[in-house]
């Protein structure tokens, strides 16, 4: 038999339960605007789910400040929750601010659910409340953070409750280093130019980073994040192997020794093979920014919409046993008249 406290304990965590799930469907009716784009191109080592993007989103009537992510389920199980921590910095180094948070079906907090580009229906997620292997989630999800005044933020994945009722305790903040495109030198540009067969791909999918590999997932060079079961790139389709082949410092460096041995090469402008046009750009993050931001209105209208049916279903039960009443009171009088006549 369970100790009292136990039972409290127990009875404390359903309601804790079902408060942040009333707080988030409240949340989900807001109008929001998105005040930064967080950035996660990194690959973290060891860690079951990948960040595939974060924002700091605001009310545009009261200026709450909320944090969303989008997650994406890299392991190999099913993922029944995620706990992870908001960590706030002022000047310093230590946070001032630690706001735990838990990500699962029964709090609500798994919000737009994907597999790749193709959302996960709501009668589909009753059956599946669990996250599949490599299916996305976070997404129209709102951590609120009572201060505003943070000058930085870091989110630290805590722990990770798997379908099999496993928990793997985490505790990562930071992934691998990585290295940007432009951060290379002009002969490692020249390089990889000289030797890109997928440069018609840089159009739309330009090259930005120099790809990582993890345990779970590899790094595109267009940023993209895929499972490392995948032989080519969800997004952009470059194959993982010619990346990891072809694009890597020191094969780079390798090239550009090779070319700078060639005298035929001595008088290229290499710096004119920059890929600094293809780069994200500010238009590229308004881009993302006002598609998340069209996301979180769709969201807001839907949430709205199912709070004014619950809110109208009441007074239809009640309209419709008036009218049942009404319809029997008039049929019993139709009834007494057509005896009294008779007799």
């Amino acid at each position: 038999m369970p100790k009292k406290g136990t039972v409290i304990n127990m009875k404390s965590a359903s309601y804790n339960i079902k408060q942040q799930k009333k707080r988030q469907i409240k949340d989900r009716q807001r109008i929001l605007r998105v005040v930064e784009y967080l950035e996660y191109n990194t690959v973290f080592e060891k860690c079951p789910v990948e960040i595939n993007e974060g924002y700091i989103v605001s009310d545009v009537t009261d200026y709450s400040i909320f944090a969303s992510f989008v997650f994406r389920n890299v392991s190999k199980k099913r993922i029944k929750s995620l706990d992870v921590r908001l960590l706030c910095y002022q000047k310093q180094n230590i946070p001032y601010l630690k706001l735990p948070f838990t990500y699962s079906f029964e709090r609500y907090t798994l919000g737009t659910r994907r597999i790749g580009e193709e959302r996960i229906r709501d009668k589909k997620q009753l059956n599946n409340p669990d996250i599949s292997v490599g299916e996305s989630f976070g997404e129209t999800v709102y951590i609120p953070i009572p201060e505003s005044y943070f000058s930085r933020l870091e989110l630290e994945i805590t722990g990770v409750r798997y379908t099999d009722g496993t928990y793997e305790e985490l505790g990562i903040i930071n992934g691998k280093p990585f290295t940007r495109f432009v951060e290379l030198d002009d002969d490692k540009k020249f390089a990889y130019v000289t030797h890109n067969i997928f440069i018609a791909a840089e159009e739309n999918y330009p090259s930005r980073f120099i790809p990582q590999k993890g345990e779970f997932v590899w790094l595109c060079c267009c940023a993209h994040k895929n499972l490392n079961e995948q032989n080519e790139c969800e997004r952009c389709h470059r194959e993982q192997k010619w990346q990891f082949d072809n694009i890597s410092i020191n094969k780079l460096e390798e090239i550009s020794e090779k070319i700078a041995a060639d005298t035929s090469s001595i008088y290229h402008d290499k710096s004119k093979y920059s890929q600094t046009k293809y780069l994200e750009t500010d238009e590229e993050i308004q881009r993302k920014t006002k598609a998340y931001e069209l996301a979180m209105k769709r969201i807001a209208e839907e949430e709205r919409r199912k709070e004014r049916l619950k809110t109208w279903i009441i007074p239809k039960i009640i309209l419709c046993l008036l009218a049942i009443y009404l319809i029997a009171f008039a049929m019993q009088l139709i009834y007494d008249a057509f005896i009294s006549k008779a007799s």
